[in-house]
C-alpha cells in the first residue's frame, strides 16, 4: 500500500519550539541577522554590477580614444582641429575619425542635457557632440537615420547656428527613447530644455553607455544622446575617436603617436602628455573601481551565506541529536523516514520565516540609515520576498542533512541512546 505524503501536524511542532525555546531563538537571531545583510549587500552587488554587464555598442576591437590634447595658448580654433582630424584620417589602418566633446569611458570634458518630453517626462542624459560618431563608434542605427550633412552647424560652439532656428537634430539610444516616449512615436517628436533649443529626434542606437560613470546606476546608463557638431571653437581640450582596421589598430596607436609629435607638438601644453588608449582597456581602467567593489560586496554575500548554512546546520543538527529517542520512538510506532524527514523541514521552515520577519524590518531599516547617512539609493521593495526567498531555501538546506541522518536511525538504535 502505498502512503501519500502529507503536511505534518502544527500542533507538535509548535508544542515542541515551546518547551525548548533556547535552539529555535538561536536560529531566529542568525536568520534575521543574516536576513537583513544579505539583503542589502545583494542590492548593493546588484547597482554595482549591473552597468558592467550592458553591452555598450561598441566595435570592439577597432576603436582608439585620443584625449587629453591641451592647447598651450589656451583655445583650439576650428581649422586647427580639422587639419588634426585629415592628418589622422590620412594613417594607413584608419577607417573613420571623429573628433567629439564627451568620449566614451573618459570623464575629461563632460555636459548634460535636461530633456523634457511632450508627455511630461524630464530626464538628465548625457550629450556625445561630434562629427561622424555614428560610424566612428560603430553604433546600430535602429529606428531613423544618421545626420546629414546639412544638419551640422557651420558656427556656434556646440547647438548650430541660427539658420536652424533653433531646432537641433539629435539621436537617442534605445534606452533613453524609451524613457521619454512610452508610447513609441520617436522619430519625428521633438523634446525641450529649459533656456536652450529644442530637440528634434531623427534617429536612436541600439546602445551608447554614458561615460559619466557615477550616473550608470538606477537603469540609467545608457541615457545618451548624439549631437551634431563639426565647430570647435574655443575648446581647452580636444578629444577623437578614431576607428580602425580590427588588425591595424597597434600600428595605428603608434602612428598617432608620431602624428602628434609632429604636427601639433609646439602646440599642445607642456607636461600633460596626450592620450591614445584602445577602448578596451579604457573601458577596464573605468570599471576598475566597479570590479573591486564586486568582489567586496560577492565575498561578504558568500562569507554571510556560508556562515548561516554552517549556523543553522549545527544547531539544528545538534537539537534534533537531542530528540533522537522521541525520533526513535516515533519510528516505533509506525512513522516513516519521510514523516520524520518532512516534521524537520517544517519545523525548521517555521523557525526561518519566524526569523525573517525582524529581518527584513532590520534590512528596511538599514537602507533607510543608508540613504540619510550615505547618500544610498533606496531599497527597491522587491529585493524584500526575493531576499527571503533565498533564505528561506537555505535554511531548508542547511537542516536537510541532519534531517535525513536521524530519520535513517533504525528505530532500535535509536531508542537506545540517551
Amino acid at each position: 500500500m502505498i502512503r501519500s505524503a502529507t503536511l505534518p501536524p502544527l500542533r507538535p511542532i509548535l508544542s515542541v519550539l515551546h518547551r525548548q525555546r533556547l535552539m529555535p531563538l538561536l536560529v531566529i537571531a542568525q536568520i534575521a541577522l543574516a536576513c537583513a545583510i544579505l539583503t542589502n549587500a545583494l542590492f548593493l552587488l546588484q547597482r554595482q554590477l549591473a552597468p558592467m554587464l550592458i553591452p555598450d555598442g561598441i566595435a570592439r576591437g577597432q576603436l582608439l580614444l585620443v584625449d587629453q590634447l591641451i592647447q598651450a595658448q589656451g583655445r583650439w580654433s576650428t581649422a586647427e582641429v580639422q587639419s588634426l582630424q585629415r592628418a589622422l584620417q590620412a594613417i594607413p589602418g584608419v577607417r573613420a575619425v571623429a573628433p567629439t566633446l564627451g568620449i566614451p569611458m573618459r570623464q575629461t570634458m563632460t555636459f548634460t542635457i535636461t530633456l523634457d518630453s511632450p508627455s511630461g517626462v524630464s530626464v538628465t542624459a548625457t550629450g556625445f557632440a561630434g562629427e561622424g560618431l555614428v560610424p566612428t563608434l560603430g553604433l546600430d542605427v535602429v529606428r531613423g537615420r544618421d545626420f546629414e550633412d546639412g544638419e551640422y552647424a557651420s558656427n556656434g560652439p556646440l547647438f548650430g547656428d541660427d539658420a536652424h532656428r533653433g531646432i537641433v537634430p539629435v539621436i537617442l539610444t534605445e534606452a533613453l527613447a524609451r524613457t521619454l516616449f512610452p508610447d513609441g512615436e520617436v522619430i519625428g517628436s521633438v523634446l525641450s530644455d529649459a533656456g536652450s533649443p529644442r530637440y528634434v529626434v531623427v534617429g536612436t542606437v541600439r546602445r551608447l553607455l554614458r561615460y559619466q560613470l557615477s550616473e550608470l546606476d538606477d537603469g540609467r546608463a545608457e541615457y545618451s544622446m548624439l549631437i551634431p557638431n563639426r565647430v570647435f571653437e574655443d575648446l581647452p581640450i580636444l578629444a577623437f575617436a578614431v576607428r580602425t582596421e580590427p588588425d591595424a589598430r597597434e600600428a595605428v596607436r603608434a602612428e598617432i603617436q608620431a602624428v602628434l609629435a609632429r604636427k601639433d607638438g609646439p602646440q599642445l601644453m607642456a607636461g600633460i602628455a596626450p592620450i591614445v588608449v584602445d577602448y578596451e582597456s579604457q573601458r577596464l581602467d573605468a570599471f576598475k573601481t566597479r570590479r573591486a567593489a564586486v568582489w567586496l560586496l560577492g565575498t561578504v554575500c558568500l562569507v554571510v551565506t556560508l556562515i548561516t548554512l554552517i549556523g543553522i546546520a549545527s544547531l539544528t543538527g545538534y537539537w534534533i541529536e537531542q530528540r533522537i529517542r522521541q525520533i526513535g520512538i516515533r519510528r516505533a510506532l509506525g512513522a516513516t523516514r519521510g514523516d520524520v524527514l518532512r516534521h524537520f523541514l517544517a519545523e525548521n521552515a517555521l523557525i526561518v520565516a519566524a526569523g525573517l520577519v525582524p529581518g527584513l524590518l532590520a534590512a528596511y531599516a538599514i537602507n533607510q540609515w543608508l540613504m540619510q547617512h550615505y547618500a544610498m539609493a533606496r531599497l527597491p521593495l522587491a529585493y524584500l520576498p526575493i531576499g527571503a526567498a533565498l533564505l528561506w531555501l537555505l535554511g531548508q538546506l542547511a537542516v536537510l542533512g541532519p534531517a535525513r541522518r536521524a530519520a535513517a536511525v533504525p528505530p532500535a538504535v535509536a531508542t537506545r541512546s540517551a
